[in-house]
């Protein structure tokens, strides 16, 4: 079974079970953790990689943004693979792609360290494994 498959399956049980209220950052937590006790390792390009994050950004346009996530992940020991921004009407929008095969701290400590940078810079950062990502906007 493809990895995008089985956390498609593992994120329609959770919501079945816990219900549409239900925030996305716990759904991704049990997700994560009951795929780690599954075990798959199998990777799949079509299916988005583990080894890869999808990083959101929004907010009200102001110099420093890009630059102070960059340095975030490059402090983690992170790459970017794509970027992608646009400023419209005043309101910043950007998604990053990063390589986190290098990290030099766990998923959990970066999300946490980005959104940290977030609040500093005065905008929302969701940061998210490139599989759960691709599994739960399937739902």
């Amino acid at each position: 079974m493809a990895n995008e498959d089985l956390i498609y399956r593992i994120t329609r049980a959770v919501y079945d079970r816990l219900g549409s209220t239900v925030d996305d950052t716990t759904v991704e937590q049990l997700v994560t953790d009951i795929y780690k006790q599954v075990g798959e390792t199998r990777a799949d390009s079509t299916d988005g990689s583990s080894a890869r994050m999808i990083i959101s950004v929004f907010g009200l346009d102001h110099p420093g943004i890009v630059a102070g996530v960059s340095q975030v992940l490059g402090e983690a020991g992170c790459s970017i693979i794509d970027i992608n921004q646009t400023v419209v009407q005043g309101k910043f929008a950007m998604v990053i792609i990063a390589d986190t095969t290098r990290a030099r701290e766990s998923t959990a400590e970066l999300k946490d360290r980005l959104r940290s940078e977030g609040q500093k810079l005065g905008v929302r950062i969701y940061a998210q494994r490139e599989d759960l990502f691709n599994a739960m906007h399937r739902i």
